[in-house]
């Protein structure tokens, strides 16, 4: 039994060893720090503002510029003639204009005349809405004006919020977008770039436009932030009640003011038009001598702290911000806490500081030990089996409460994802029987000629080497964010998107079926050459609706899905003896996904037992590998194209070009025999290239 002196007779002791020296020495100190700590806190408080609005201004802009960037070089904005084009290159920009509330309209301008303009109507004046007959609250106009020279028809129509839109009207105008500031310089440059600010065309407010050309040359990608729009979110800023934040341009005139001080609150300051009229010349100055000023100046009896600098260059502009802050408004807070915290401070050190300080030399050793400890069984870490040693009662019993928690999780976690377990212990509530519904992608997986295996090798050879292979594959689906529902034999049931939430699930789910197979490979080449027989998995991957959660009885529940997406996903990894291929996926799963990875679309087909037509997908690699598999890509599609016209000699000569590239791909042997048996036997009635399966 070790010896332990009890906490309390601990803590009692060492209050009676209470140094009264030590009060006046941190008094002592506080109050010394307080002018250094105030200088502090003003500088820290001006280079956050500095910095919040520099980081708007430039990070901001430069983000709606980069995602310009992309639209401008997709194909969408570089097609012509093409009605379905033009009602996605709509949607595009009024898209841009919901996730960037500070752009005030997105357009594009080509140089047939042409022209493309989605804007917020909340800008136009009275006139102009009664004129346009703009519909009552939020909506995004949007105007689609013909090639050729002015005047040409111009169509438009007001899109609301929730995605319907009135009808189409028609009207001639004259406006010219080739002749445009952001237009012509974008042109004459050659690639992104700022206007000027200037007054816009469709609207009265005045503005900077960024202009971005289209990868072809025909044409300008464009957007207007108005300068209304950056004051009211540049007032946002203001650090304290009566700062005043201006932005101006390269030559000095000042573009953009913060909204002043109410003038019926009780702490407005009255001189800030004086403020005001001291800052423009302090922009003034700072661009003519390309120098950062920091000074305080008078005015209304205030002091206040001028600070005035360019920002960094963005596509050829250059902004100045200027920042005008009381002084007062600056320290006051600080000189506040400083006190309390100082009057506190010396009540607390002359009633238990050396308690407390000489307490925390015997206890933070073993508190911080345990703490660490808790942190790592938190996250489900159980490698740290030493308990904590300590001569206080209190403590040792925290200690062994620690290791009895760790033992029990240890063996809860080998049975439930570490995923799960670590949602339930954040929340409780959310152990009960019941489900949500969200998108899930569920990957199925099962060993190839598994029955033959179990029939000639031991049960307890079989079950090691069972062991080994699902930890291989495993530890590829967490590390990509999946959750193992269960193991069903020699088949393996993940999903992503559950039990948190991931944006990137479909990525992430093929990521983890190309990272698994590769596994799975790597262990059954390593058995291979010590004369062991391999494992060769297939794998079925399908995204969609799908009721996740716990279902079960009160007593014993089981976190799981219910929904036709793992139907699917079973039924694309039994495709896979079909093709001869290792991972397929759905249309689903390769069309959100198509940058990321390379796919191969190897059919169209009907699975038994359904109706409905499904494309099948192969997953060839990740983006990278893309040149790697562009000549074979390119004589499988051309085969594809012909087998699905019914041209099967053309198709049979293309799969036999193909299979020479890759002589050992199986589905190029599949196809081949089918367009054999099609030439001898003649087509299926009705063919339009959808294969129909007769086995599961």
């Amino acid at each position: 039994m070790r010896r332990s002196i009890p906490f309390s007779i601990t803590i009692l002791t060492l209050m009676a060893l209470v140094v009264v020296p030590l009060t006046s020495v941190l008094l002592w100190l506080g109050w010394r720090s307080v002018d250094l700590l105030e200088q502090r806190s003003a500088d820290q408080k001006v280079s956050h503002l500095e910095s919040a609005v520099e980081d708007f201004l430039i990070d901001g802009l430069h983000v709606v510029v980069s995602v310009g960037q992309t639209l401008a070089f997709g194909p969408s904005f570089n097609a012509t003639e093409n009605p379905v084009t033009d009602e996605e290159r709509r949607h595009q920009l009024i898209a841009l204009l919901d996730r960037h509330r500070a752009v005030q309209s997105a357009f594009v301008g080509y140089a047939d005349g042409s022209f493309i303009y989605a804007g917020r109507p909340e800008t136009f004046t009275i006139e102009q809405r009664i004129e346009l007959d703009a519909p009552d609250g939020e909506s995004i106009i949007v105007r689609v004006i013909e090639a050729g020279e002015p005047p040409r028809k111009e169509t438009y129509w007001f899109y609301l919020p929730d995605g319907s839109h009135g009808p189409a009207r028609t009207t001639t105008t004259s406006f010219d977008a080739r002749t445009r500031p952001w237009y012509v310089d974008a042109m004459k440059a050659k690639q992104a770039i700022l206007t000027d600010p200037y007054r816009f065309a469709q609207t009265p407010d005045a503005g900077i436009s960024a202009g971005i050309p289209l990868r072809t040359g025909l044409g300008v990608l464009g957007f207007d932030f108005t300068l209304r729009t950056l004051s009211e979110l540049l007032t946002a800023y203001k650090i304290t009640e009566n700062s005043v934040i201006v932005v101006g341009h390269s030559g000095g005139k000042v573009e953009i003011e913060s909204e002043p001080c109410a003038p019926t609150l009780p702490g407005c300051l009255p001189a800030d038009a004086a403020v005001r009229q001291l800052l423009h010349k302090a922009v003034e100055e700072a661009v003519a001598t390309d120098a950062k000023i920091d000074r305080q100046v008078e005015a209304g009896g205030h002091a206040y702290r001028v600070i005035v600098h360019r920002m960094r260059p963005l596509l050829g502009q250059r902004f100045v911000i200027g920042a005008a802050v009381p002084v007062l408004e600056l320290t006051a807070e600080s000189r506040v806490l400083l006190q309390r915290a100082a009057a506190a401070a010396a009540v607390a050190v002359a009633l238990a500081a050396i308690g407390a300080l000489a307490a925390s030399l015997i206890l933070s050793r073993s508190i911080a030990r345990i703490a660490l400890k808790t942190e790592r069984i938190r996250q489900l870490d159980f490698s740290d089996r030493q308990p904590v040693r300590s001569r206080i009662t209190e403590i040792v019993r925290l200690s062994d409460a620690v290791e009895n928690m760790r033992a029990g999780l240890e063996i809860f976690g080998r049975y439930v994802s570490k995923n799960l377990v670590q949602q339930i212990m954040r929340s409780p509530e959310s152990s009960g029987v019941g489900g949500t519904r969200r998108e899930i992608t569920v990957m199925f997986s099962d060993i190839e000629g598994f029955s033959l295996l179990t029939e000639t090798m031991e049960p307890e050879l079989l079950t090691s080497r069972l062991s080994r292979y699902f930890e291989a594959l495993g530890s590829a689906i967490s590390a990509n964010r999946g959750t193992i529902d269960k193991y069903i034999g020699d088949s393996i049931m993940a999903f992503w998107n559950a039990p948190e939430t991931d944006p990137d699930h479909i990525a992430n789910a093929c990521r983890g079926a190309l990272q698994a197979a590769a596994a799975g490979r790597a262990l059954s080449e390593k058995w291979r050459e010590r004369g062991r027989p391999g494992f060769r998995t297939r794998f079925g991957l399908h995204t969609g609706p799908a009721v996740v959660g716990n279902v079960g009885a009160r007593e014993r529940i089981n976190y799981t899905l219910v929904g036709q997406v793992a139907n699917q996903a079973s039924r694309l990894e039994g495709m896979n003896k079909v093709y001869g291929t290792e991972i397929l996926a759905s249309g689903e799963i390769a069309g959100p996904t198509s940058t990321l990875f390379v796919w191969r679309h190897i059919d169209r087909v009907v699975a038994v037992g359904t109706t409905e037509p499904h494309d099948v997908y192969e997953p060839m690699g990740e983006a990278a590998t893309r040149a790697e598999h562009a000549s074979f890509l390119a004589a499988w599609e051309t085969a594809r194209e012909a087998y699905v016209a019914g041209r099967f000699e053309d198709a049979l000569a293309a799969f036999r070009a193909a299979s020479a590239i890759r002589e050992e791909d199986p589905p190029c042997h599949v196809f081949i025999g089918r367009c054999e048996r099609f030439l001898r036997d003649g087509a299926p009635a009705g063919w339009d290239g959808t294969w129909r399966m007769d086995q599961k």
